[in-house]
């Protein structure tokens, strides 16, 4: 599976409410491209990848959360602008960082409800935990549990939605804190799930791409440009200004603060690769 254009221009952005870095709340969008894949299986239209959606829609304490809003306004963009798309033929791709407090910087809680929204609106729903993404039991096992929903509370390889997908959650750090695990043991997880060679691998913490002006860990770049095995990587936790970026064979798609709707790519592959438009535009 490999992405040969996203538009730089959104197609829509979403307001919301995030946490001020002084206190208090302040206004924000959340853009939203258009992009084509190639590779798709015939049991798929389209692909949704989104992180580190970090705001609420009002700038009360506990509103609802900018994710579940996403659900809607992305139902009406397929419904306007892609309409060849069957909601009920998408896997949405989540990231991590699903929750916030507008009233709380660097706040942490359970986004069981962006979860549900997305479930209810597509076809499939798969993703991992960001280090403030903090699910009480009862919605662990939910997940763990809720048809056509593939949440890799630990690292693990599935076949879902007729791609091959992988997924490690949460960040390198301290062991005890929630969602870290020590970077030794992160970096061989890493490794081993890269050896099953996946379609998509879903990661939070990202690599650093330093030609690019791109921020990360150079230890989870390193472990990309060697194994070159799979075709495309979904992150995020840090922003970067231009969001795809290629490791040795590896794109990496860095979803922080974004989300992205992939159709089927329209034109025949030639295998070829399509360089993409840097002018990107998102205000």
């Amino acid at each position: 599976m490999r992405i040969v254009s996203i538009s730089p221009q959104p197609a829509d952005n979403v307001p919301y409410w995030s946490a001020a870095p002084g206190g208090g709340a302040e206004p924000a969008l959340l853009p939203v491209h258009i992009g084509e894949v190639a590779g798709l299986p015939d049991s798929l239209d389209g692909l949704i990848v989104a992180s580190d959606l970090q705001g609420a829609m009002t700038a009360a304490q506990a509103p609802v959360l900018l994710g579940e809003e996403l659900s809607a306004r992305l139902e009406l963009l397929l419904e306007v602008e892609l309409p060849e798309i069957d909601p009920r033929r998408v896997l949405a791709l989540l990231c991590g960082d699903l929750y916030a407090d507008p009233a709380v910087r660097g706040s942490s809680g359970d986004p069981l409800p962006v979860w549900r929204s997305l479930g209810r609106s597509f076809g499939w729903v798969a993703g991992v935990a960001g280090n403030h993404d903090r699910f009480a039991p009862q919605s662990a096992n939910e997940l763990a549990e809720a048809d056509r929903t593939a949440f890799f509370a630990a690292p693990g390889v599935k076949t879902f939605a007729g791609v091959e997908l992988a997924g490690l959650g949460g960040i390198t750090g301290r062991p005890g804190r929630p969602n870290r695990m020590p970077e030794r043991e992160f970096m061989e997880q890493l490794e081993r799930l890269l050896r099953t060679e996946p379609e998509i691998l879903l990661l939070h913490q990202g690599p650093d791409a330093p030609e690019a002006g791109c921020r990360g860990d150079s230890r989870v770049r390193g472990i990309l440009e060697a194994a070159r095995t799979c075709a495309l990587v979904c992150c995020g936790h840090v922003h970067w200004e231009e969001p795809l970026v290629e490791i040795g064979g590896v794109q990496v798609l860095n979803a922080d603060g974004r989300a992205f709707v992939f159709r089927r790519r329209s034109a025949p592959d030639t295998g070829g690769r399509e360089p993409l438009t840097t002018a990107w535009t998102e205000e």
